[in-house]
């Protein structure tokens, strides 16, 4: 399988924890799971409502990198012939990002959520992926444009569209497990969020740097 595959893999499963985006975490969680009006439930029903979360989660996730991907197919076909160079100055800009983030500079945005009712929690998880996907780009947008840029340049389409598919996956793998997790094991779940959130400035500059050293090496290896 093509390497690229589970790079871009890899940087879903890492876009879910974009600081700006798992701040959000602990607030939507504590926010379904602390509801005193929700009726006495079964392991079976509560299997059922995570996957129901889980599912209008990743929809809104899925609605604000479609329109992602569409505004970088546009521009792509603007700058189609020069991709590669397009790819690898996106590396060396991952990198320049990456050091300034280790030197405390920050890239991100803030979204706040406010609790809802139980009846609204359908509503709340697709707009809680929409919030999602935002804080991920916003804080992340170069790795995902380093895999769509990849994806667009790539000579076999259906290989191209198999990064974005990874990609994705990566993402939503991790939204599902969370919500299970929080669902079945709140203490837990809710506990790790919150002691993963100081070090996240630093872990994203690191994974800014491989991503960065990684596309300008594969670009460069296409010439």
């Amino acid at each position: 399988m093509n390497s690229f595959i589970y790079f871009s893999f890899l940087q879903g499963v890492f876009a879910f924890f974009a600081p700006c985006a798992v701040a959000l975490l602990p607030a939507y969680i504590i926010s379904f799971i602390s509801r005193d009006n929700i009726p006495e439930q079964s392991k079976i029903h509560l299997l059922i409502r995570g996957l129901k979360l889980a599912f209008f989660s990743i929809l809104g996730i899925l609605l604000i990198y479609a329109i992602a991907s569409g505004f970088i197919v546009i521009a792509a076909e603007l700058i189609k012939s020069y991709m590669k160079y397009v790819a690898i100055t996106l590396g060396v800009v991952l990198i320049i990002i990456a050091l300034l983030m280790l030197f405390g500079k920050e890239f991100s945005i803030n979204i706040h959520m406010k609790q809802k009712e139980y009846t609204n929690e359908i509503k709340e998880a697709f707009f809680f992926g929409i919030a999602y996907a935002i804080g991920a780009l916003g804080c992340l947008f170069p790795l995902f444009l380093v895999v769509a840029t990849q994806a667009l340049s790539e000579p076999d389409t259906v290989l191209g569209l198999s990064y974005i598919v990874a990609y994705f996956i990566g993402i939503s793998l991790l939204m599902i497990i969370t919500i299970m997790t929080s669902i079945f094991a709140q203490d837990f779940i809710n506990k790790k969020i919150r002691a993963i959130l100081p070090y996240m400035q630093r872990i994203s500059a690191i994974f800014l740097i491989i991503a960065g050293v990684y596309v300008i090496y594969y670009q460069s290896s296409l010439f």
